[in-house]
């Protein structure tokens, strides 16, 4: 358990780094990603995750 945490955390840091490196290179496209592409990302996991919760009770009661 304690592997897989360690593992995690490095996974975590190598994609801060790169992350860092890449807004410092691409400050445009960084800026894109941030304001317009985290929240679309956002939006539509809320979408899917909804969807898949009242979708099969939608089924279940016969509203379909």
């Amino acid at each position: 358990m304690a592997s897989l945490i360690q593992n995690i955390h490095r996974w975590e840091k190598r994609f801060d780094r790169q992350a860092e490196a890449f807004a410092f290179r691409h400050p445009c496209l960084a800026f894109l990603a941030v304001f317009f592409g985290a929240p679309v990302l956002v939006l539509s996991a809320v979408l899917a995750l909804t969807m898949t919760i009242t979708f099969p009770v939608s089924l279940f009661f016969g509203w379909v």
